[in-house]
């Protein structure tokens, strides 16, 4: 189920934030062109509630999921936490960056979020590893948990 801003502010009790701007001051994501997290926030706190703001659904990917924020407010807020649900319901909703779809679909195909291939079997050869062998319990089983999980929809 994707949950609108409104009940994301209120389960994460975003209306609390004082804009003090600490949480933007340590966040790495924003220092180098990506989100800054009490922007983030204030687009929740503005918005409709109803709305579920696909424009902030395809942002919050840029968060690198630190938790810099989260430990930094002095309110106490799960920052970390709220923009965690909004990838959430993004994923849920069917629209999670391509990137992290093809991760999943090579996740649940092979059970590694990369595929092996010439290149990758040549550098590991090079690097004196071992061939990545193929097991298809394993396989198996991590879909099966995949499955029971909500992460895999068949």
């Amino acid at each position: 189920m994707v949950r609108t801003v409104g009940d994301i502010v209120s389960e994460y009790s975003l209306r609390s934030c004082v804009r003090c701007g600490i949480c933007d001051s340590v966040c790495p994501s924003g220092r180098n062109g990506g989100i800054y997290p009490e922007s983030v926030l204030f687009s929740m706190l503005t918005a409709d509630p109803s709305s579920d703001m696909p424009e902030l659904r395809s942002a919050v990917w840029k968060c690198l999921m630190c938790h810099r924020c989260t430990m930094a407010c002095p309110e106490g807020l799960d920052v970390t936490g709220a923009i965690r649900a909004m990838r959430y319901d993004s994923v849920s909703s069917g629209e999670p960056p391509k990137r992290f779809k093809m991760a999943s679909d090579t996740l649940t195909e092979c059970g590694r979020t990369f595929p092996v291939n010439d290149k990758v079997r040549q550098k590991r050869e090079e690097l004196g590893l071992n061939d990545i062998k193929e097991d298809a319990a394993a396989i198996n089983e991590l879909r099966i948990i995949m499955s029971r999980t909500g992460f895999l929809h068949e």
